[in-house]
């Protein structure tokens, strides 16, 4: 999914399909430029949220180390958790510390969540279209809402924002274990 694509589906949504259509035509003025700026902002906040809290990223990847010290940074996505090691196909222990991993083995397969990186306007989201480009802009409209002081609205996207997100967790394999979001 671009970026770009989702953005401009959010500014649909709040109603301003002239800087939608600007957009996607390249002729943004001033107002529209702040504008999707702050929309890009809000794009990152929620593809965020949505990592941490309710559709985590996974990855898997096959990763060597001659001293059995893998270190995060040498992964292809940074890990916020990790899942599962194997070697061989059988699942094995291992020791996380703040900058790398250590397991009793040369070679392994490990299963790991990340969090998304900062995009651009013109990148893609991490999220494949079976989470929806809807859903990431119901959650842009709301955040936007939220910081232009309209209330009512932001209530009203986040009612919808929600709704969506149990949909997807409730099709989605890797989301059947993450709790649901409670206010305290």
């Amino acid at each position: 999914m671009k970026v770009k694509n989702v953005i401009a589906s959010a500014l649909t949504l709040i109603g301003r399909a002239d800087v939608a259509s600007a957009l996607n035509g390249g002729a943004l003025n001033t107002e529209g430029q702040e504008l999707v700026s702050t929309l890009l902002y809000c794009f990152n906040a929620v593809e965020n949220e949505l990592a941490r809290n309710y559709v985590p990223l996974t990855n898997k990847e096959k990763r060597y180390s001659p001293d059995k010290k893998y270190p995060y940074s040498a992964f292809s996505r940074y890990p916020s958790k990790i899942k599962r090691v194997t070697v061989d196909g059988a699942t094995v222990k291992f020791e996380a510390f703040s900058q790398f991993m250590e397991v009793d083995s040369k070679q392994i397969i490990v299963e790991y969540e990340y969090l998304p990186t900062k995009k651009t306007l013109d990148g893609d989201s991490d999220y494949a279209d079976e989470t929806g480009e809807y859903l990431i802009a119901l959650g842009i409209a709301s955040e936007y809402s939220l910081i232009n002081g309209e209330a009512e609205m932001a209530e009203k996207w986040e009612k919808k924002y929600r709704e969506r997100i149990d949909g997807v967790q409730r099709v989605l394999p890797a989301c059947r274990d993450v709790p649901p979001r409670r206010w305290v």
